[in-house]
């Protein structure tokens, strides 16, 4: 058989040839050893078994959708080929055929059946949430998760952990180059065990949000006055972090507000429960205690070998290395304005800035500015009041469970003499911790 020769125009034919160098290069790049080894096109690899159940159908609808695409454009291209107008084809006179309309009715209605009888197995397993071993309550919030262990007393925030100064790349003479994760990190994980089935009550605080960790294969939206429930089960021998995101559109930092879960043995996680849930709190924290467990040891074994002179020199590091724990309690320590504004500063950072703008001036017609504000300036109760309580119908989130009293006190001093403020005056974590 000889096939008739196709002639294209010349901009077509520059335009096939472009496309052909583009494909070579394309395809050379990706089956190369170093594309192959960051390359990814399908999920992440499952660590739960609902998320092994959700990879397999969805390896089992994407080969049914391969042969009904070979079969379909198969079918089309050789009746475009074998009928050509060139072969001079008589092409048939027919309105319709019956037999033809069974059987793409037919056919189609029994694939569909095939294919929804696995998926419908995988979204009743998904939903079985008894027998759980633990509940964890998840809230959404503009723009962090808080975390709460219904089985004990355990509760915390979880805020985005890359600096700002990586987020905000305006002056390109300055720019910081993005970390590992960037946008990817947080100050507080979420802790589970492995091997244990774990229940998560979904709901928000404020807007929609979505709580999604791939490799887990979950997902599901948190709605404001509903809880939604999902549950997972990760494999032993699978601890580590797993990461995720807020997966609906809510606000102008949807995107800054990740998921990170550290997965941990069961006896890990018993004695981070029995110790209060500060074992994990994040990386930065276990390596910054492990460093002054290790500096402590080493000066101990000096006085050791030095004898008593040296035994005197571990009693003068040990108050220091006590000094790196957490801050006194209020009856404990007096706080001056620059320790207030110091720890203010940081607060707003990481909580307050992104309504409110790295400047105070927020975003007029949604969030108040601080600079300036009637209300910063004004009445230093009724300020304590509103960054405490919220304010109902607004987007003023209540902080009185989120802050410490001195994280409060440092802020709002901040507040008040930052930004050109000045007002002069501080508030005292007792202040605070007399509005509790």
């Amino acid at each position: 058989m000889v096939f008739p020769r196709m002639v294209f125009p010349k901009p077509v034919k520059t335009a096939l040839n472009k496309l052909a160098v583009a494909s070579t290069l394309l395809t050379s790049a990706l089956f190369s050893g170093l594309a192959q080894a960051e390359y990814r096109l399908n999920f992440q690899d499952p660590v739960t078994s609902v998320a092994r159940e959700i990879y397999d159908l969805h390896m089992l609808i994407f080969w049914i959708c391969v042969v009904i695409f070979v079969v379909v454009f198969g079918f089309m291209f050789y009746s475009i080929f074998a009928h050509r107008k060139s072969k001079n084809y008589e092409a048939a006179q027919f309105s319709h055929s019956t037999k033809v309309e069974v059987i793409w009715t037919v056919i189609p209605s029994i694939i569909l059946v095939l294919m929804a009888w696995p998926a419908t197995l995988v979204l009743i397993d998904m939903e079985d949430t008894t027998m759980s071993d633990l509940t964890i309550k998840i809230t959404g919030y503009q723009w962090k998760w808080g975390y709460e262990y219904l089985d004990s007393d355990i509760s915390f925030y979880s805020t985005l952990a890359t600096p700002r100064e990586q987020i905000d790349q305006f002056d390109e003479a300055n720019a910081v180059p993005p970390g590992e994760n960037y946008l990817l990190e947080v100050d507080n994980y979420l802790v589970v065990p492995s091997g244990r089935k774990v229940r998560a009550l979904i709901t928000a605080n404020d807007v929609i949000h979505a709580w999604w960790i791939p490799a887990f294969g979950t997902k599901k939206d948190a709605i404001p006055g509903y809880i939604n429930e999902l549950w997972f089960n990760v494999d032993e021998g699978k601890e580590g972090l797993y990461r995720g995101q807020c997966a609906e559109l809510c606000g102008k930092d949807h995107a800054f507000m990740p998921i990170v879960a550290k997965v941990v043995t069961g006896e890990e996680f018993d004695n981070w429960v029995a110790s209060g849930g500060t074992s994990f709190a994040a990386d930065a924290i276990a390596e910054a205690v492990d460093g002054l467990e290790a500096a402590v040891a080493e000066v101990a074994e000096v006085a050791e070998q030095a004898g008593d002179a040296m035994a005197e020199v571990v009693e003068a590091v040990v108050p220091a290395a006590d000094a790196a724990a957490p801050e006194p309690t209020v009856s404990a320590k007096t706080w001056t304005k620059d320790e207030l504004m110091e720890k203010g500063a940081a607060v707003y950072q990481t909580r307050c800035q992104a309504c409110h703008g790295p400047d105070g001036k927020g975003l007029p017609g949604a969030f108040p500015a601080i600079a300036g504000s009637e209300v910063v300036m004004g009445d230093r109760d009724a300020q304590i009041d509103l960054v405490m309580f919220g304010k109902a119908g607004t987007a003023m989130a209540a902080f009185a469970g989120q802050l410490s009293d001195e994280e409060m006190a440092g802020v709002l001093t901040y507040q008040r003499n930052a930004f050109g403020n000045n007002v002069g005056d501080v508030v005292l974590p007792a202040d605070i911790k007399a509005k509790r």
